[in-house]
């Protein structure tokens, strides 16, 4: 079909064509250029001089930005400004950013904001973000009319946002985020004055006080496409209330992740917006308890998803959704083009298996569905997802076995988990060559053994790796070592397997590894060095290492490591002296080897030590006075060694953290020093088996920690808290008579006790023990210790474990002692203890050992004391009753009486009467007569 159309019209047209196009591309050449900084474009002075009194006002400077700000006069050459190529004007500054180092990362700029940023009046676009101002956001921000881009993202600013920031009617984008609750508004109404808006982000800032507006003003905002509301403490109240009239259609990134929406009408909200179906490709609501393990709220609002057909991801991890995950992937199949790209349902309740149909996903990059109850067995459908890059399927109860077909098609796969599934069995050919490049790799705890995963030797890219617990039993190959660890490693775990051989010494260069953790195998031979190389936390315990601990310990220049563990080991040699070159240690673990010789004193250089464990050594000598400088100590172990000397009476105003002391079996004398009752954070002390003399210290009583029966030392919490993951410390106890571990952040804290046991101490027991209430166990025994058992012992109401034996007590047990409840030990035995035992559930409970070798004591379970026993009464014929003792008098005396009166009533009779005498003794004579006569005839037959 064609048109006519007249020359001259045409011609005219044409022209008119032609002549938009030319002023289109002048405007678009004018439009760019204006923004573009240009060699020969000249700054404004007056600008100029803003600048330079900004820059005033910046203390430090970690990323060398300002440097060149003043070497030259045009200030539109200097980093991070932009001008305006045809007037010189400053449109933007950006000096954004963050420098990482050995202390971790810092901010660029540290300093204040002057007011001198009004004199650019032409500003359009600010970026301070990632700095550390330290100051309320200043009100003359507001005042910038002519900026459209604003981003004040973790610059250190604090307090309340001002009003005035309501004036900034042309932004576009704006970005405030802060650490959590730094900021907080008193009203949000004027976010809703920035109808021009676009992408909004507040995550962090405190929105408590605006439950009942925030949805509101969100919902007037018609340019809005991208909304950040992160752990602002928003709740929501009656959403179905709002107007829909003016509410946007264009939200494609809504994230409300970390905030107390406690039930699902959000969800209400979201499908009230007309056209969300249709933009929205970003739904981020995790950590918000919405879901609360209701199956219908759950189920109601998984089947509108299908509504969502444009979400490309979805985030509700820790939301309490509880649903068939099978139910979950249906909801999203009616979608024609299934355009998912990522599915993030972590820490929930969902159950059931994972259904064939996930393979439909041709998009799916990202499916998280780690620590749930899914089970049943892994599908080979996942192999379809050829664009999966990473597969998150931590504990769960799946089973059955993982095979190349699950992955020979998954090229783009990047991070693999399968951790804590302990029915699955991964069975892949050593010579199998992956499609894949890995970053991370978890089988904790998956059967992968007992052969090394060779196919392992192919990954190049490895930042993690963790196949702990995975039953392998072989050597590693020499080849892992120098071609799996890159430079960009960050974490090896190949914990608990029975893994031998040694570990050669390989050219291994890391830049900066968070952890490697070997222990529990049977390596053996010399420690490699690149295991000293930037290596934060390293543990080799429960191996059979046996060389290299100077070329471990003594790198020649300072390094980063804050926890080492080479406990249980076979080390024999002396502990080297050269600890000054790791003075960023936290936790240090050399127990049970056989170390020889001194303590070196190099240790004193470990200012940041909160854990010092030597135990089960061959160590001698006296305590390094330098030890004190070691002021961090939290946890001081040196039992089971042969040191000898005082216990140094500047522990108590060295070690004010100290929280455990544990100076058992060695060689200690002396008196106990009382400075010890100035560490108020004490909560084990264990002195036992040494030669200490002296009493007791009646200040015990001033060992705060011990008063309280809370978890009231956090300090027993060896937490590098600079890092993601919290890393706990461990220690020995002596606990009911049996050596038992205690670690992790719980356990240990609870645990409160002294024991001072099989020593020389003499004079009483001091009465303030009794105010120790939170003591757990008490121990005291095989000493000289004399007096009585102090009279309120019952206040130690959480006591467990009280041993008072072998000691010179006397006097009573007191009868407060009853009153605990929580006693499970208990042993007073070999004293010099009188009385009876108090009557109460608890003592009479325990077995007689307990009260042995005190003859003065008596009273259940002993023997009963002799003033108690109690009358058994039995019946008579009669109905009446008598008692025992009583019938065993009368029988007594009926019995003399018989005897009595039958032997005089014959015998008397003889004395008195001589006829009766005279036949007695002839009746005597005549009957022996007759038996006489009788024996003879008898024998003579």
């Amino acid at each position: 079909m064609t048109h006519n159309f007249p020359p001259k019209l045409y011609n005219n047209l044409l022209l008119v064509f032609f002549y938009a196009l030319l002023t289109f591309y002048s405007c678009k050449v004018a439009s760019s250029s204006s923004e573009v900084n240009d060699n020969h474009v000249q700054c404004v002075e007056s600008e100029r001089d803003a600048l330079l009194h900004f820059k005033q006002g910046i203390r430090v400077d970690h990323c060398g930005y300002l440097d060149d700000w003043g070497r030259s006069q045009e200030c539109c050459q200097w980093h991070g400004i932009r001008c305006n190529n045809q007037f010189g004007h400053v449109i933007s500054l950006k000096l954004g950013g963050f420098v990482s180092d050995n202390s971790g990362f810092q901010p660029c700029l540290e300093g204040t904001l002057g007011n001198s940023l009004l004199d650019l009046k032409h500003l359009k676009y600010l970026d301070l973000s990632i700095n550390n101002f330290t100051e309320a956001l200043p009100k003359f921000i507001g005042s910038l009319a002519s900026l459209e881009h604003l981003n004040l993202s973790y610059a250190g600013f604090t307090g309340v946002i001002p009003q005035e920031i309501r004036n900034l009617s042309r932004l576009t984008s704006l970005d405030l985020k802060v650490r959590p609750f730094n900021m907080r508004v008193d009203s949000l109404w004027w976010l809703s004055r920035m109808r021009l808006l676009r992408e909004v982000d507040l995550s962090g800032i405190d929105l408590s006080v605006v439950t009942n507006t925030w949805l509101s003003i969100v919902n007037n905002l018609p340019s809005l496409r991208k909304l950040r509301l992160d752990d602002c403490g928003l709740s929501l109240n009656s959403p179905s209330s709002l107007s829909y009239t003016n509410s946007s259609t264009t939200l494609s990134v809504l994230s409300l992740a970390e905030n107390n929406l406690n039930d699902t009408s959000i969800f209400e909200w979201l499908f009230n917006l007309t056209g969300l179906e249709t933009s929205l490709t970003y739904l981020d609501l995790s950590a918000n308890q919405m879901f609360g393990n209701n199956l219908q709220s759950s189920g109601r609002s998984m089947k509108r998803l299908d509504d969502l057909c444009s979400l490309q991801t979805l985030a509700l991890p820790y939301t309490g959704l509880s649903y068939k995950f099978s139910d979950i992937v249906q909801s999203f199949s009616s979608c024609p083009h299934k355009p998912l790209v990522s599915l993030q349902l972590s820490k929930n309740q969902i159950w059931g298996s994972i259904p064939d149909s996930i393979g439909f996903f041709s998009s799916l990059r990202v499916l998280d569905v780690a620590n749930n109850q899914l089970s049943g067995t892994i599908p080979q459908s996942l192999g379809r997802l050829t664009m999966l890059e990473r597969l998150y399927l931590t504990s769960n109860y799946l089973n059955g076995t993982l095979k190349i077909a699950h992955l020979s098609n998954l090229s783009k796969l990047r991070a693999l988990s399968l951790s804590y599934n302990t029915a699955v069995v991964v069975k892949i050919s050593s010579y199998w060559i992956p499609p894949f490049q890995l970053d991370s790799l978890d089988l904790r705890l998956c059967k992968i053994g007992p052969y090394f995963p060779r196919w392992l030797l192919t990954q190049k890219n490895l930042l993690m790796l963790d196949i702990s617990n995975a039953s392998i039993s072989d050597t590693i190959p020499i080849s892992f070592w120098n071609s799996s660890l890159g430079p960009r490693f960050n974490m090896l775990d190949l914990s608990n397997n029975m893994i031998h051989g040694t570990i050669p010494d390989v050219p291994v260069t890391f830049n900066n590894v968070y952890s490697i953790n070997l222990e529990s195998n049977y390596f053996e031979g010399e420690i490699p060095s690149f295991l000293s190389k930037n290596v934060s936390i390293l543990y080799l315990k429960y191996n059979q290492f046996s060389k290299g601990l100077a070329r471990l310990l003594c790198p020649q220049t300072p390094r980063s490591l804050f926890m080492l563990d080479l406990s249980n080991n076979l080390f024999s040699e002396n502990i080297p002296d050269c600890w000054s070159y790791l003075d960023q240690l936290f936790s240090l673990h050399l127990e049970n080897n056989n170390f020889q010789g001194n303590l070196p004193s190099s240790m004193g250089a470990l200012h940041q030590l909160n854990a010092l464990h030597l135990s089960n050594n061959n160590l001698s000598g006296e305590l390094p006075v330098s030890l004190v400088n070691c002021k961090s100590l939290v946890i001081l172990d040196l039992a089971y060694n042969y040191l000898i000397g005082h216990i140094p009476p500047s522990f108590g105003h060295s070690f004010e953290n100290l929280g455990i002391l544990t100076l058992q079996n060695n060689n200690f004398f002396g008196g106990l020093p009382t400075s010890i009752c100035d560490l108020s954070q004490l909560q084990i002390l264990d002195i036992s088996n040494n030669h200490i003399s002296g009493t007791i210290p009646r200040c015990l009583y001033k060992l705060e920690s011990m008063v309280n029966t809370d978890e009231s030392s956090p300090q027993l919490d060896i937490v590098l808290g600079s890092y993601l993951e919290a890393v706990y410390d461990s220690t020995l106890v002596m606990w009911k008579r049996k050596v038992q571990e205690f670690g992790g952040s719980k356990s240990l804290r609870l645990l409160k006790g002294i024991d001072i046991s099989n020593n020389k101490l003499e004079g009483h027991i001091p009465e303030g023990i009794s105010t120790l209430v939170g003591l757990k166990f008490l121990n005291l025994s095989r000493n000289n210790l004399n007096g009585v058992i102090m009279s309120r012992i019952g206040q130690l109401t959480s006591l467990e474990y009280l041993d008072l034996s072998h000691n010179h007590l006397s006097g009573e047990i007191p009868q407060s002692l009853s009153q605990i409840s929580t006693l499970t030990v208990l042993d007073i035995s070999d004293n010099n203890l009188t009385g009876k035992i108090p009557v109460g559930t608890q003592l009479q409970s325990f077995d007689a050992s307990s009260y042995m070798g005190n003859p003065g004591l008596c009273g259940e379970p002993l023997p009963k004391c002799g003033r108690d026993e109690t009358p058994i009464i039995e019946p008579n014929g009669n109905g009446k009753h008598e008692t025992k003792d009583n019938f065993i008098l009368g029988l007594c005396i009926s019995v003399i009486l018989g005897f009595i009166t039958g032997f005089w009533g014959v015998f008397g009779t003889l004395v008195l009467k001589r006829t009766w005498r005279h036949a007695f003794f002839r009746f005597y004579e005549d009957t022996k007569d007759r038996m006489c006569a009788i024996w003879v005839r008898s024998t003579d037959y």
